[in-house]
């Protein structure tokens, strides 16, 4: 069997044994080993989807406040052109 289920190998002792005999062999000291510090990358500037979309935003929100203002103003004057 080529693969088999992680439950069944905590409860056969049989197919643990064959589980743990698979597992690759671990080095102990490898924590101690040094490794090469990864080669920072350049930050290259280009937008963002988030910096877009609060961009949009920001222009929908004034659009609709201009509309809305412009609503209002327009029925301030209508009601005091009547009375």
């Amino acid at each position: 069997m080529t693969t088999m289920s992680p439950e069944l190998a905590l409860v056969d002792p049989e197919l643990r044994a064959d589980a743990v005999a698979r597992l690759p062999p671990i080095y102990v000291n490898s924590f101690l080993e040094s490794r090469a510090l990864p080669v920072e990358r350049v930050a290259t500037i280009r937008p963002s989807a988030a910096l877009a979309y609060l961009a949009l935003a920001i222009v929908r929100t004034c659009v609709f406040d201009a509309v809305v203002f412009a609503g209002v103003a327009t029925c301030v004057l209508l009601a005091s052109l009547i009375a």
